[in-house]
């Protein structure tokens, strides 16, 4: 049976797809009885992955290039779109980070004051992973950070990380960090990126500025990730009290590096100064209209290949193609792809019409009903996938109300990146999982801790909501 269900899923999908289309339905045009089929596909096969996510993110182009329920020509755009660009840009400054082992040496030495309690390693690690993941796409975080965990446990004797809650407690605590941190900034990842380029589309003739983001969402992710950060230091229990050594080995392991290298300076600077950039973009938004945050990040890209040092490129091109996350690119495009196909077709504002009654007047209601839906989706599904089925679906559901959707697509956006129960809930937990990682800890626990994350979500989400005229505005 363990055979069949890759094939069961494959072709589940398509089916689904193909009985939409061929079944007419009362009130239900072609366009979007296809577009729910498409949808229905794409989260089918995000969900169970009988091919790779990235390969998913194409779906978009094949499908109404073959059905005809949309135009081709107006979806193109979307793998075109400058936030594409800077995510790619970002992914080569990381990947640069990796190159020389900057994200290495930015790991030690932050963990270097923790001590040898185990609850401190555990609580440190997820703040680091908090942090870093603002900043940085959540897959590069996990990736960089994951590796040091298991060397660290090997080196005091833990080989097998599935079998010691110390062990899957600090590979579960850094992947709950990068979800909670994704939050933070536009760089925390694609699901905020996208969350900006439907804003733009839809809501707004301005460019969406990263400091609004910060001053809009980062106070709901601090308020989270201190919640957060006291639930692990209880639920997280490791079966034993202290670890000798642990601080040992990552002073051995900086020793190791040696002093900072240039090619480690160069790409700290490239990285600071594209993140300057960008969240300064409106002092010289009106002197150099062109030089865009995505822009900034191509930029200082194109500089790690083209800049060498003692005769040797930054980076190069082999190098970058085999480490980059590109999966992320693809998937990023194609989830911004089918918010396209949704609002084209209108099947965002005919899904939005059928949810009208659970939203109440747009208050408290509406705060439960549409953070817990998006919650639940991102639990099984990407948390990409997860926004660019919800934001738009939201956009038209509060217009159609005639209330102001901004506030809400906030806590969407938030909410979409806590995915923290499955391997295919974030990159996080899906590197975790690969490294070994108890699974039913990750998935128990994180049952609780998303239930924790959901009620704090719900009472700032309300208060700001309420008492906050500018939580409104983007």
């Amino acid at each position: 049976m363990e055979r069949t269900w890759p094939t069961i899923h494959t072709l589940g999908g398509p089916a689904v797809f193909l009985l939409l289309v061929m079944t007419p339905l009362p009130d239900v045009p072609y366009p979007v009885r296809a577009s729910i089929g498409l949808l229905v596909w794409m989260s089918w096969w995000w969900i169970a992955q009988p091919v790779h996510l990235a390969v998913t993110g194409f779906l978009p182009l094949v499908v109404p290039g073959i059905f005809g329920f949309v135009s081709v020509a107006t979806i193109l755009p979307a793998y075109a779109e400058q936030l594409v660009f800077l995510l790619l840009g970002a992914n080569v400054l990381a990947t640069l980070w990796q190159r020389w082992g900057l994200d290495r040496r930015i790991a030690l030495v932050s963990l270097l004051g923790i001590g040898t309690g185990t609850r401190q390693h555990i609580v440190a690690w997820f703040a680091v992973a908090t942090v870093l993941s603002a900043v940085l796409p959540n897959a590069v975080v996990a990736a960089a950070m994951m590796p040091i965990v298991v060397a660290m446990l090997r080196f005091i004797g833990i080989t097998d990380v599935g079998k010691s809650a110390f062990g899957s407690a600090l590979l579960i605590a850094v992947a709950w960090g990068t979800a909670v941190g994704g939050s933070g900034t536009p760089l925390g990842g694609a699901p905020n990126l996208l969350t900006i380029q439907i804003v733009e589309q839809r809501l707004i003739d301005h460019e969406f500025l990263f400091t609004t983001w910060l001053s809009r969402v980062l106070p709901i992710t601090t308020v989270i990730a201190a919640a957060v950060l006291v639930f692990i230091r209880y639920a997280l229990r490791p079966e034993m009290a202290r670890v000798d050594g642990s601080r040992e080995y990552f002073v051995q392991e900086l020793r190791a590096l040696g002093p900072m290298t240039g090619p480690e300076r160069w790409g700290l600077a490239f990285f600071v100064t594209a993140t300057l950039f960008a969240f300064t973009r409106q002092l010289y938004a009106e002197t150099l209209p062109g030089l865009t945050p995505a822009l900034v990040f191509l930029t200082f890209a194109v500089a790690s290949f083209a800049i060498r040092h003692n005769r040797v490129a930054l980076l190069e091109w082999e190098y970058a193609q085999a480490h980059m996350v590109w999966g992320l690119i693809y998937l990023f495009a194609g989830g911004s792809a089918l918010g396209q196909i949704l609002s084209e077709t209108g099947t965002a504002q005919f899904l939005a019409d059928r949810l009208v009654p659970l939203a109440g007047d747009g208050g408290f209601i509406a705060v439960v009903v549409f953070t817990l839906l998006t919650i639940l989706i991102t639990q099984i599904t990407s948390n990409t996938a997860t926004v660019a089925i919800i934001v738009p679906i939201t956009i038209s559901m509060f217009e159609g109300l005639e209330l102001n959707p901004v506030p809400f697509v906030y806590l969407v956006a938030a909410a979409g990146n806590y995915g923290l129960m499955l391997p295919s809930s974030s990159a996080g937990p899906a590197i975790a999982a690969g490294y070994g990682v108890d699974l039913k800890t990750m998935a128990w626990r994180g049952s609780w801790v998303v239930a924790f994350i959901w009620v704090w979500l719900v009472a700032v989400g309300y208060l700001i909501t309420r008492f906050w005229p500018g939580f409104g505005v983007a």
